[in-house]
C-alpha cells in the first residue's frame, strides 16, 4: 500500500510543479494596468494558459498508467483514475486566465516600467514577436522534457540520498 500513497503523492506533486506558478489577485484599472493587459493578450497568455492546462491532464495520466503499482487492484486503479480527473478538473476550473490574469498583471507591473510595456507591446506586434508567441508553446514544452529528463535521471539518486538518510536516523535509533 505504501506504493499506492507514493503514487498518488507523486502524482500530485507532479501537477503542482507544473502549473504551480499561477496564483490570483486585485485587479487595477489604471492605463498602465491595461497596457499591461494588452500586452498579456498580444502574447496570447490567455490561450496559452489553456492550452497548457489541456496539455497536463494526459501527460499526468500517462504518468499514472506507468507509475500504478502492479498490487493495485482494477478497482483501486479506477479510483485512482477518478480522483485524478476530478483532482485536474478543478485545476483547470481554478487557474483559468479569468482568476488568474490580475496576478500576472501585477508580475508585469512589478517588473516592468510602462515605457518597457509600451516597447515590449511594439515588439509582439512585429512579425518576429509574432513569431516568439507562436513558437513559445514548443519552448516551452521542449524545455519541460530536458527538465523531466534530467528529474527522471536524478530520481534513483534522490532516492538512493533518502534511503541512506533513513538507515543513518534508524543508526542513530538503534545506539
Amino acid at each position: 500500500m505504501n506504493k499506492v500513497k507514493l503514487v498518488v503523492k507523486v502524482m500530485i506533486i507532479s501537477l503542482i510543479c507544473m502549473v504551480g506558478s499561477f496564483v490570483n489577485a486585485n485587479p487595477n484599472t489604471n492605463p498602465y494596468y491595461e497596457s499591461v493587459e494588452e500586452l498579456l493578450l498580444i502574447m496570447k497568455i490567455d490561450e496559452n494558459l489553456s492550452n497548457s492546462l489541456a496539455q497536463i491532464r494526459p501527460m499526468i495520466l500517462q504518468q499514472f498508467q506507468q507509475a500504478t503499482p502492479e498490487e493495485m487492484t482494477p478497482e483501486q486503479v479506477q479510483v485512482m483514475e477518478k480522483f485524478i480527473g476530478r483532482l485536474l478538473d478543478l485545476m483547470e476550473e481554478e487557474m483559468r486566465w479569468e482568476k488568474i490574469k490580475d496576478d500576472y498583471i501585477q508580475v508585469y507591473m512589478s517588473i516592468y516600467t510602462e515605457e518597457e510595456i509600451q516597447e515590449l507591446i511594439k515588439f509582439y506586434r512585429t512579425p518576429v514577436g509574432q513569431k516568439t508567441i507562436d513558437q513559445m508553446p514548443i519552448l516551452v514544452e521542449k524545455s519541460m522534457e530536458i527538465s523531466q529528463k534530467y528529474l527522471m535521471a536524478t530520481l534513483p539518486k534522490i532516492q538512493a540520498l533518502t534511503e541512506e538518510m533513513q538507515a543513518e536516523i534508524e543508526a542513530t535509533i538503534k545506539e
